[in-house]
């Protein structure tokens, strides 16, 4: 199983990396998880976004399902046969339907290319070799993670937008690697009943679950420095961003994929044209592990 890093942004347009997003592959399955702005123009540098499995959306906020509408886009407009599944957190159908008439289209614009299902936060969802449950967070709304595991036992955690919370460590224990959210600079920014995490809580987090590897996302790139500087004094973390790749498996297995260095021109030219996106050559994509 394999994660790259769509998207590592916040709801606050930034012109480093789009929104939520992260790809999560395994050999045979492909599943994205949360779709922000500028996610989908991203993910055409990576791979072609009407060949997903599934997207899975952890809340509805803007910056992590927006971009639905791009991807319709993309599709054919009298929709296609093989619909794409989209999951959403309970109530999220009648958001998608509200959101087809703000954007002034028809009331099944999104039903002729998606199969969008409500998930139950109490079970599980298969997608090919992979299964999903769900992880309460501590949020301005509804808000979910998500413990991915393959069919070989591999575990990815992300954690979604939530505050510090005792239930995530517990979640997060055993992971092969843990993805954190890391929006604020300080608790203080922040509501009495907390919706957000800052670096260093999302560390410690990390910590306490004893994770041995933990990506940090969802963060404004004001802050890029300070969050480097955080995962450099905590093993086995790093700040993500757009590109990065980490195989998810046991350390002694491999690890975190070398960071790409892109230069703008490669950012903004994909295979076949502007992308946004690692073009697909260059991006030198291993095999799944």
């Amino acid at each position: 199983m394999r994660l790259t890093v769509v998207g590592s942004g916040t709801s606050e347009p930034q012109r480093e990396t789009p929104a939520s997003g992260i790809l999560v592959e395994t050999t045979t399955f492909a599943v994205l998880v949360d779709c922000g702005q500028g996610v989908v123009r991203e993910l055409l540098g990576v791979r072609d976004p009407r060949e997903l499995d599934a997207i899975v959306v952890g809340h509805m906020h803007a910056d992590h399902f927006i971009g639905l509408i791009s991807l319709r886009y993309l599709m054919p407009w009298n929709g296609i046969a093989e619909r794409l599944t989209v999951y959403l957190p309970p109530g999220g159908r009648d958001r998608i339907r509200d959101l087809a008439s703000a954007i002034s289209e028809r009331p099944d614009f999104f039903d002729d290319a998606f199969t969008i299902l409500e998930y139950d936060p109490a079970a599980e969802v298969e997608i090919g070799d992979m299964t999903i449950s769900f992880l309460p967070g501590q949020h301005y709304v509804p808000a979910f993670g998500f413990d991915i595991r393959d069919a070989d036992g591999r575990r990815l955690v992300i954690s979604g937008d939530t505050g510090p919370t005792d239930d995530l460590v517990a979640a997060a224990r055993g992971a092969d690697v843990f993805v954190a959210e890391a929006t604020l600079a300080s608790p203080d920014e922040d509501d009495a009943r907390r919706g957000h995490l800052t670096a260093d809580e999302a560390l410690d987090i990390a910590a306490r679950a004893g994770v041995p590897r933990t990506v940090l996302v969802h963060y404004p790139s004001a802050l890029r420095e300070r969050i480097e500087a955080a995962c450099s004094k905590f093993p086995g973390a790093i700040a993500g961003q757009t590109g990065l790749v980490v195989d998810v498996a046991p350390p002694d297995a491999g690890g975190v994929a070398p960071l790409r260095s892109m230069s703008g021109s490669e950012r903004d030219t994909g295979r076949d044209g502007p992308s946004g996106g690692i073009p697909v050559e260059a991006a030198a994509r291993a095999p799944i592990r």
